[in-house]
């Protein structure tokens, strides 16, 4: 892939994996506009890349959209989108509480799907061809390990999202999802507005133990832009979390050869050709 001269948009971008992902764009000659809901890190960076910044927080898609109109009349044409802010909550789902799950969800559901939402809008129109990538998570891909309910959940609606987005949009725009597995990032120990839920000493103390044994953020963007690159949909890094996937698809297997076995005829109830059949009709009248 030609990387230089292209342009990005990269949210979460003033540490992690979106820091990461910044450094390794502009060593590429790659434009780029970072994004971040913590105004003092991003100007920090943004200063020492020389990139362009906006403040946004990706839980209100009206700033989302802000900042893509920002990204259009800086950038001219998006090239690639990364969407990559997120949160994680740590604790058992049952001692959780609804505070929690609406910042969960804000961040790393809506937060998504408005990013990706945005800038997909702005490639359908554009005349160069352009690439969404989501950080989804290896906890995208099957049960990982218990005690951060909330994130494990999430990214599993960040994949169905990148899903979808893959189905709906034409063929220039790609779509990929990055799921990787532990980083070394600040992701359970980073600061967060006052008026949302701030972490439990113990949940930032545990987070701080796990997050310190993860691949580095760098490695972790190189590999999702040598996924980019191939034009993957499904971008990993960690064979570990290989083994979840292959559980859950071993279940599945089982389930429907017990309960619903495929027998070679096509089932009346296969919404695929429901769908194309009821379009199909409608065309016609």
């Amino acid at each position: 892939m030609q990387w230089n001269g292209k342009s990005a948009v990269v949210t979460g971008a003033a540490s992690g994996i979106g820091l990461a992902l910044t450094e390794a764009l502009i060593s590429r000659g790659v434009r780029v506009l970072m994004s971040d809901i913590d105004g003092t890190a991003l100007s920090r960076e943004a200063a020492r890349l020389g990139a362009m910044e906006r403040w946004c927080d990706v839980a209100d898609p009206t700033a989302v959209d802000r900042l893509s109109e920002d990204a259009r009349s800086l950038l001219g044409a998006v090239d690639f989108a990364f969407a990559n802010a997120g949160t994680i909550v740590n604790g058992p789902l049952a001692d959780a509480t609804p505070a929690e799950f609406d910042f969960v969800y804000a961040v790393n559901v809506r937060g998504a799907w408005s990013t990706m939402a945005a800038f997909a809008r702005i490639m359908r129109e554009q005349e160069a061809a352009g690439h969404i990538c989501v950080t989804a998570s290896e906890h995208s891909l099957g049960l990982q390990h218990g005690g951060a309910g909330f994130y494990t959940a999430s990214k599993h609606a960040v994949l169905g999202l990148a899903e979808v987005f893959r189905a709906e949009l034409p063929v220039k725009v790609r779509v990929s999802a990055f799921c990787p597995g532990l980083v070394a990032t600040n992701l359970a120990d980073a600061a967060r507005p006052e008026h949302l839920p701030q972490p439990r000493e113990s949940q930032r103390a545990f987070g701080r133990a796990i997050q310190a044994q993860g691949m580095s953020a760098t490695d972790a963007a190189q590999a999702a832009l040598d996924g980019v690159a191939r034009g993957d949909f499904y971008i990993v890094t960690h064979p570990n979390a290989h083994a979840a996937a292959r559980r859950r698809f071993e279940e599945i297997d089982a389930a429907f050869a017990a309960q619903a076995p495929v027998e070679g005829q096509v089932d009346r109830y296969d919404v695929n050709r429901i769908v194309a059949a009821t379009l199909a009709e409608r065309n016609r009248s």
